[in-house]
């Protein structure tokens, strides 16, 4: 009975006390939520992010392809076959199957234009693709010749080959086999096949980039290759179903492509448990072949795309765990700073309850019974909210990080019970031990919490530099902060009351009241002052930090942008080609400058062994490109030897060497080179020599890594004298709203120019969902953070207005005027905030200085990327301007309440 009367009484505190225990339930609600929503908004940017990566791959990248090279009376029935043998998880994902089957090139004996090779081809559904302009679907030519005769054969082909190759409905063309076709590599005696093919229609493929395609443009165009004065053209012709059996007649080889569509639809995260190690089965069982004929040949990128996934997930998951863990930390110090005033707020009823018989045990046991009763709903009302906002698959670690909510926030309410319910009853009428007064033991206990944790966050920034960075959720990392924040927390607490005794003594001797009661004040109650400056510095370093982060990731990404494309804009010819009639950009309304460059990969033309590896040939127009990049990260200064530009006609000989800048990273196998050191290239046939005038690590518009030779344009057009050469390249500046200007110079020519924008590269990296997560993700601790720490003060206001109230009330009683009361409010405050400021932003520093190793923040700034900590002191001034304005405006308004508080009131007032 005398349990359950101690219970009884302490329990009729809840309604008492209801706004206490409103507060510490919106405060259990609010954070159980955000612990119960973090996986499943984790969840959602999950699948975002792996349908992004798919669908920013290629179709053949996230698609499977089966080859062989062979002759099959069952082509659909072979396929059948492969698709048995795939994993369920893979057929799961396949909404359409297709086949195509293609011959050896044929080359016509007689070409009405230039010299030109056919090769004939025929894809599962192509009659849904393509549109006739002209004539008719090709048919199986019936009776067929005989063993004495030509075969013959119907075919069409795209309006855009019959334009190349000057041929048209009608024409009947004879074409021997090309015995140089890799098919045919492996017969002996090559074959000599001659077939005539009659071309019955004309066809526009209605969608190139349908996935139906396969990436694949021959039948749509021609590709021509060879030389200026040889041309090649490669043509494909679509050829009757029926008409295979006459093909397979023939005698030879012909290449069968089974290719299985994946429903990216039907792809989660959670999928790719069992997906993912199928797929490197089915890697390893058809990954390898003998290169017989008839050897099935397996192609895919999803392995990759879900791998790189895998590894973007893994490295936001660690960023984002880190940034969640401050909020945390924030909400456990403002859920402490609430304990402990409710339970001083409790000190008359605890005194009085211990003085009449309670137990300690008894006093604990009624508050973790209250405790209960407040935490567990509001967890549960968390839960609910958590799954209600955020459609989700079930994921058990929301409840559990809920209940842990409830649990801690409990155990908290204990620990701040624990100290009264313990002492002794002939202590229980004392005030609290002076604040100066430390044994010992916790000295110690809290001298090793601050070495190890300074020796835990250094030893993980020295593992990240030593290794190749932390990947996934690691604890340790995740704890870094929070780790840092306790040691600087403690250390703050034992120094912090030193320079305030020290100030305190010191405005003692001054004749007024303000400074010196003050400052005795913040001594007096420790758990008021102390605590708010604990939950400030970790808000304000939570932001500091927070912002570094997104800074650097945000910039380096914009940096990474001109590094790839090398200009807002890039105009470029198809690998290996150089540009057409492409008008001169400035042309375009908004255009501020542009430079032309000619980009090829060139072997040396030297012949020592190991010396074969090629090297990319810049040559850029010097003055203009610098206009191009100037005032950009991808700024630059030439040398003037470069600026300069020489075209004497004797440049590019030994005798006059072309000036070039050397990458850092030499090719493979080539000799040792210095400043002054010549070196000689195969342009196009030509034989260039170059001059080293300097060495770079890095040159907009080139890969990271790779190793080039950046020369004047100018010198190197007036070095060749094979035949004219063009730029393969156009730098152009301006802003984004130039696009369709340069468009519109595209599609006036007619060549196959595409044109790269760095403006919608840097938006596109910034757009992908996992990228979006982390800059969200701290921008939203940062919010939150915040939040915490407004709801702290304004628990210390509210919470502890009585206590203020009673104190100002005898202060006003002695004559104290309302100026002096915002003086005392001052006094009290402005050290706590100011130490919060200094320590918060020398703590967000120096964690994100340790932390960015660990951090892998390349992954989302590039390959090889270089990162670097930057910091914007504007936003920096933001963080901390916010958590001001929240302590003036919490601090003012209870200034404003206790100046319109009646003082008689407020000296009627009991403890309790």
């Amino acid at each position: 009975m005398r349990t359950v009367a101690a219970v009884a009484a302490l329990l009729r505190r809840l309604r008492v006390e209801r706004e206490a225990v409103v507060l510490l339930f919106v405060l259990v609600a609010v954070t159980s939520l955000l612990v119960a929503i973090s996986p499943r908004l984790f969840q959602r940017v999950s699948d975002d992010g792996l349908q992004y990566e798919l669908a920013d791959s290629t179709v053949v990248q996230r698609n499977l392809q089966f080859s062989t090279v062979s002759q099959f009376t069952r082509v659909e029935a072979r396929g059948q076959e492969i698709w048995e043998r795939l994993p369920p998880s893979v057929q799961a994902i396949v909404d359409q199957r297709r086949f195509a089957l293609e011959t050896p090139r044929f080359v016509l004996l007689d070409p009405p234009n230039y010299a030109t090779s056919v090769a004939f081809q025929y894809q599962d559904g192509i009659e849904e693709q393509v549109t006739f302009e002209a004539g008719r679907r090709p048919l199986a030519v019936t009776p067929r010749t005989d063993g004495a005769g030509v075969p013959r054969f119907e075919v069409a082909v795209s309006t855009a080959t019959a334009e190349a190759i000057l041929v048209g409905i009608g024409d009947v063309l004879r074409a021997r086999v090309d015995a140089s076709d890799p098919m045919l590599r492996r017969i002996w005696p090559r074959p000599v096949t001659e077939i005539d093919f009659e071309v019955v229609g004309l066809y526009r493929v209605d969608e190139l980039e349908d996935p139906f395609w396969f990436g694949e443009s021959r039948m749509a165009r021609i590709a021509v290759t060879g030389t200026e004065e040889f041309p090649l053209a490669l043509a494909s012709a679509m050829f009757a179903p029926g008409a295979y059996p006459d093909f397979r007649e023939l005698g030879l080889p012909m290449s069968y492509r089974w290719r299985y569509f994946v429903a990216t639809d039907r792809i989660d995260d959670a999928y790719l448990e069992t997906l993912t190690p199928d797929l490197r089965r089915l890697e390893s069982t058809f990954g390898s072949t003998t290169g017989t004929p008839g050897d099935l040949t397996y192609r895919t990128g999803l392995l990759d795309i879900v791998d790189r996934y895998e590894a973007l997930r893994a490295t936001t998951q660690a960023a984002v765990s880190v940034a969640a863990i401050g909020p945390i930390g924030v909400a456990i110090g403002a859920v402490s700073l609430i304990a402990l005033i409710i339970v001083g707020r409790r000190r008359t009823a605890l005194v009085l309850v211990r003085g009449r018989g309670a137990s300690a045990r008894q006093v604990l046991a009624a508050q973790l019974w209250e405790g209960l009763l407040v935490t567990v709903p509001a967890a549960l009302m968390g839960v609910v909210l958590a799954y209600l906002a955020v459609e989700a698959r079930p994921d058990p670690s929301s409840t559990r990080g809920a209940v842990v909510v409830a649990l801690a926030t409990t155990a908290l309410l204990l620990a701040a019970a624990w100290p009264w319910a313990r002492r002794a009853r002939r202590d229980l009428e004392r005030d609290d031990p002076d604040v100066r007064r430390t044994t010992p033991r916790r000295l110690v206990v809290e001298a090793t919490v601050v070495g190890v944790a300074l020796s835990a966050t250094w030893l993980l920034r020295e593992r990240s530099i030593g290794g190749e960075g932390v990947l996934g959720f690691d604890p340790f990392l995740a704890a870094a902060p929070v780790l840092v924040g306790i040691a600087v927390g403690l250390m703050a607490i034992r120094v912090y009351p030193l320079p305030i005794h020290l100030l305190a003594a010191v405005t003692a001797r001054r004749r007024d009241l303000v400074p010196v009661h003050g400052l005795r004040s913040i001594g007096r109650h420790p758990g008021a002052a102390y605590l708010p400056l604990l939950v400030m510095t970790l808000t304000i370093a939570i932001g500091v930090f927070s912002s570094v982060i997104e800074t650097s990731i945000q910039r380096g990404q914009f940096a990474a942008s001109w590094q790839e494309v090398g200009a807002d804009f890039r105009i470029e010819a198809v690998p290996g080609s150089t540009l057409g009639s492409v008008a001169d950009p400035v042309t375009v309304d908004g255009v501020e400058a542009s430079a032309a460059a000619l980009n090829l990969l060139v072997p040396p033309a030297f012949g020592s062994p190991g010396s074969a590896t090629g090297v990319i040939l810049h040559a850029i127009e010097p003055v203009d490109y610098e206009a191009v990049v100037a005032d950009s990260p991808a700024a630059i200064s030439l040398p003037p030897v470069i600026r300069q530009a020489p075209t004497d006609p004797a440049i590019g000989t030994p005798a006059m060497p072309i000036p070039a800048l050397l990458s850092s990273r030499a090719p493979n196998g080539w000799p040792v080179r210095g400043v002054g050191d010549t070196l000689a290239l195969q342009v196009k046939g030509q034989a260039l020599e170059f001059v080293i005038v300097g060495f770079v690590e890095s040159f907009p518009g080139l890969r990271l890594g790779s190793t080039f030779v950046v020369a004047p344009l100018e010198s190197v057009f007036a070095a060749y004298d094979v035949a004219p050469i063009a730029p393969s390249m156009l730098f152009v500046r301006g802003p984004a709203s130039v696009g369709p200007g340069l468009h519109g110079l595209l599609d006036a020519t007619s060549g196959e120019e595409t044109e790269i924008s760095r403006q919608q590269q840097y938006d596109a990296v910034r757009a992908a969902p996992l990228v979006a997560a982390v800059g969200g993700g701290f921008l939203m601790a940062l919010a939150i953070a915040t939040a915490y720490a407004a709801l702290a003060v304004v628990a210390v206001v509210a919470l502890d207005a009585r206590r203020r109230a009673r104190e100002l009330a005898f202060l006003r009683t002695l004559g104290l005027s309302e100026r002096q009361l915002v003086g005392l409010t001052v006094v009290e405050h402005a050290p706590p905030v100011l130490v919060a400021v200094a320590m918060g932003v020398g703590l967000g520093l120096v964690v994100a200085w340790l932390l960015e190793p660990g951090l892998g923040l390349a992954v989302f700034i590039g390959p090889q990327a270089p990162v670097t900590v930057q910091v914007d002191w504007a936003a920096v001034a933001a963080v901390i301007g916010a958590v001001i304005a929240v302590v003036i405006v919490a601090i003012g308004s209870s200034s404003w309440v206790a100046r319109r508080s009646s003082p008689t009131d407020a000296l009627r007032m009991g403890e309790g």
